[in-house]
């Protein structure tokens, strides 16, 4: 059996050194090309007139003054130049071109009115300011108040990538367009991908685009009619409903999710879900999400579903938070509860939530003082496939901490641990508990490399219960020995200075006498401090990269981390009423290494001692993140089924990310359960992603369940994810 699961964790490693440089190999991602903006600047033929250019700054002048407009002075360049002085009209042709300010403005006909500022300009006509520019094939157009019509006119925002087209294209502010039988898209191209087109079009740049009576276009093919559409234009966070999603489960019907988005402030969002299942009913959501002063960020999910035949009505609730409250006071939260385990099996997307049997709430109000903390405790656990009445709740808990307070200059440490606790629950037996755990250990270092802590500590319980018992006080001793041997070898290569080797050898040994317990409550496992008589031991192997780039600090990279334990039970060693004694504990094997910054491996193993060679438990974990869209991760879980433990696991998994494809790009997800020789779970997920939109489907297979579901986005319009 050993060599089973030997193989599969040298596979994992394997197929993560093979996948390590295949991965970062990977060409980066391709940036569409923009689209070119503007004529050629450079002028075959340039005629200047220094009268001329001398009346028109001061006819600009006298509009100024006249209109109350900040008017700019005007260049004009043309192979034909010409100006009427009695009119103020200025004639030119051929390779023109006008600047005021930002305004570039090109064609091959133009005629300025001086006074006015009118201009009129015929022949690939194109105006650029800033990034934004405004074309067609005949313009009237004001240079003081940024207005004008063009013929056949387009207008391109680069910021959004987005096009407006149309017969007539009416500039009617310094931000507001009318167009006349046109369209609009985020596409480049002559024939775009998509396009909305509609006979009257109002475009305000910074907010919405809107049309009455609108079609949604596919390679130029009529598809979708709108009564109404209000498409956003602006790189800003806007509220509007998202792109819906549809799909079919086998357990909950045909599916389709909406979402309204909401902005509720510049550091608040919001999104509201209706979705609807054909075989349990509809679902309603709320998501709220924010970011106050002083690190206080979080968000926050209610969901609730309308059951419909045989299905229970369900809800469920989240809330996560991370924050400083005044007075320094540390706030986190990490709340999550269901009324019933069903809904975790229909809603939950990975094997955590779907496989989950109970739920969790925790808030947590936390201050520190230095050395000394405070803190305020509320869980409420639901048992989701038991009786929940019977659950014991702490309602509330206080604790205070004071974790190695040293006493002046002596190398001595005192330290204290404490709990008062209410337990409470419908059913079971209410009490409360204060548990108190004070210290005293002490640092000494003979020699330059020998390091000695001793400890002395004893545990304390207080009870206000119904028990024969309310208080028991249990003392506690341990010595642990250790030192650290270290070499720095140069290692000039992979951008690497040196590398640094530590081995750390630990030794310590831990004594709890026996002491009667059995009258006190048993609210958890605080409550019964069993008598131990060991040695631990322990070896540590590090290696730590230097770099050093430029003049630039240098940069530590701890690589590898081994560590090997185990601990030999001398009061089972010693005890001659025990037939078949075991006294050395599972070998633990610990590892995590990161050759790289984008890869690791990660294994926790416990072998055992006694009897066969086999593993007891085996996790190993392996990772890369090549970037542009290149993800691999493995992972292989392994619990041999011993009396005191329970039922086994055996069963791999794997998610891997790529873009080899692109523009197609794969999501895939595998859990294979070696134990029945079953496939526990299958995901692929595929995205077509165009530059102006994407297409998302997945599919996912379940023992119980087959969902497949689908997604369209456009650029500008996001798309609705799943809720939970």
């Amino acid at each position: 059996m050993i060599l089973k699961q030997f193989y599969i964790a040298g596979f994992i490693v394997g197929v993560f050194i093979w996948f390590c440089p295949l991965l970062q190999g990977v060409a980066g991602e391709e940036t569409p090309a923009g689209m070119v903006q503007g004529q050629n600047e450079n002028l075959t033929t340039a005629a200047l007139v220094e009268e001329a250019s001398d009346q028109e700054t001061a006819s600009a002048d006298t509009t100024a003054s006249e209109g109350d407009l900040d008017a700019q002075p005007v260049s004009l360049e043309a192979d034909n130049l010409s100006y009427d002085q009695e009119s103020g009209t200025y004639e030119a042709s051929g390779h023109v071109v006008l600047r005021q300010d930002d305004v570039y403005l090109t064609a091959d006909q133009l005629i300025l009115q001086s006074a006015t500022q009118d201009v009129a300009a015929e022949g690939a006509v194109q105006i650029r300011q800033a990034d934004d520019e405004l074309s067609g094939h005949r313009i009237h157009y004001n240079l003081s108040t940024g207005q004008g019509r063009v013929q056949q006119g387009r207008v391109f925002l680069s910021e959004k990538n987005f096009h407006l087209a149309g017969e007539d294209v009416e500039k009617t502010g310094e931000a507001t367009y009318h167009v006349t039988n046109g369209r609009f898209t985020t596409c480049d191209g002559e024939v775009p991908d998509w396009e909305f087109s509609a006979e009257q079009i109002e475009v305000h740049l910074g907010r919405y685009a809107t049309a009455r009576n609108a079609w949604f276009r596919v390679n130029d093919v009529p598809l979708l009619y709108f009564p109404y559409i209000l498409y956003p234009v602006k790189t800003e966070r806007e509220s509007g409903l998202l792109v819906p999603r549809v799909g079919y489960s086998r357990e909950q019907g045909v599916k389709m999710s909406l979402a309204w988005y909401q902005v509720l402030d510049r550091n608040q969002d919001a999104t509201i879900y209706l979705d609807y299942f054909s075989e349990m009913g509809v679902g309603k959501g709320l998501e709220y999400r924010y970011f106050f002063g002083r690190d206080n960020q979080g968000s926050a999910k209610y969901y609730h579903v309308s059951g419909i035949s045989d299905i229970p009505d369900l809800y469920a609730l989240e809330w996560e938070h991370g924050g400083t409250l005044p007075g320094n006071i540390r706030l986190t939260a990490d709340v999550r509860y269901v009324d019933d385990v069903l809904f975790y099996e229909e809603f939950g997307e990975v094997a955590e939530d779907y496989n989950r049997d109970k739920t969790l709430a925790t808030v947590i109000a936390q201050r520190n003082w230095q050395k000394f903390n405070l803190a305020g405790h509320i869980r409420y656990l639901k048992d989701l496939e038991g009786d929940n009445d019977t659950t014991l709740q702490q309602l509330p808990e206080l604790s205070a901490a004071l974790p190695g307070y040293r006493i002046g200059k002596t190398p001595l440490y005192v330290g204290l641990e404490s709990y008062a606790t209410r337990f409470r629950s419908d059913e079971a037996e209410d009490g409360e508990r204060l548990y108190l755990r004070p210290s005293i250990n002490a640092a000494f270092k003979p020699g330059s490399w020998l390091e000695l802590s001793p400890e002395i500590a004893l545990t304390q319980r207080f009870y206000s219960s119904d028990a024969s018992e309310n208080e028991v006080t249990v003392p506690e001793y341990a010595l642990t020995i250790s030192t650290r041997l270290q070499k720095v070898f140069p290692f000039e290569r992979w951008g690497l200075d040196s590398i640094k080797h530590s081995i750390e050898p630990q030794v310590a040994y831990v004594y709890v006498p026996e002491v009667e317990q059995g009258d006190l409550p048993v609210f958890d496992l605080k409550d019964r401090l069993l008598e131990q008589n060991r040695i631990e031991y322990a070896l540590i192997n590090r290696f730590t990269a230097k770099s050093t780039t430029g003049n630039a600090p240098p940069v530590y990279r701890e690589v590898l981390n081994l560590r090997l334990s185990q601990s030999y039970d001398v009061g089972e060693a010693r005890d001659d009423d025990l037939d078949d004694k075991e006294p050395f504990s599972d070998l633990r094997i610990e590892l995590e290494a990161r050759p790289t910054k984008k890869g690791f491996v990660e294994l926790d193993s416990y072998v055992a001692a006694h009897n066969a060679l086999a593993f007891n438990r085996l996790d190993v974990k392996a990772g890369l993140d090549a970037g542009r869209g290149n993800r691999l991760k493995l992972g292989y879980h392994y619990r041999r089924e011993l009396p005191d433990v329970g039922l086994s696991t055996d069963y791999l998994s794997a998610v891997m990310d790529t873009a080899w494809l692109k523009p197609v790009y794969l999501h895939l997800e595998e859990r294979y359960d070696f134990q029945d020789s079953q496939h526990l779970e299958t995901v692929v997920g595929l995205e077509y992603r165009a530059r102006c939109w994407s297409f998302f489907m997945t599919f996912r297979d379940r023992l119980d369940d087959q969902q497949v579901m689908v997604n369209f986005v456009l650029a500008g319009l996001g798309g609705t994810n799943s809720f939970w």
